[in-house]
């Protein structure tokens, strides 16, 4: 029975479908990027990916907004912790070395390669 004057009620059950098997996953956190993740690929191999997704809250369903290559499986991915979206938009992620990303759509880019070399 519907209740006149009541918003649509919403899915809430949401599903996306990577192009290969995930190894690692984070929500981003920034109020003007809702419903966004960021996946890493596990694939057995050098050449790995890491896809930024969100969900279009028109049509329910979650889409790539950009997809870059990584080098290895991302062993961790953590977006800037910024819950008022007043800092650059940046991604780090982790394998054989600790990598900054400057997330855009539909190119992301590499900010900087952190080693530590002793």
């Amino acid at each position: 029975m519907a209740v006149h004057g009541a918003p649509p009620k919403r899915k809430e059950i949401y599903k996306y479908e990577a192009p290969w098997p995930l190894y690692s996953m984070n929500w981003s956190v920034r109020p003007d990027k809702r419903f966004r993740l960021a996946l890493g690929s596990f694939v057995e191999e050098y050449n790995n990916k890491v896809q930024i997704v969100s969900l279009d809250e028109d049509t329910s369903e979650f889409s790539a907004k950009s997809t870059f290559d990584h080098p290895y499986p991302t062993t961790k991915i953590m977006w800037i912790p910024d819950s008022k979206g007043v800092f650059p938009d940046l991604l780090a992620t982790s394998g054989d070395y600790l990598r900054v990303w400057r997330a855009g759509e539909p190119d992301t880019r590499l900010e900087c390669v952190l080693n530590n070399v002793g």
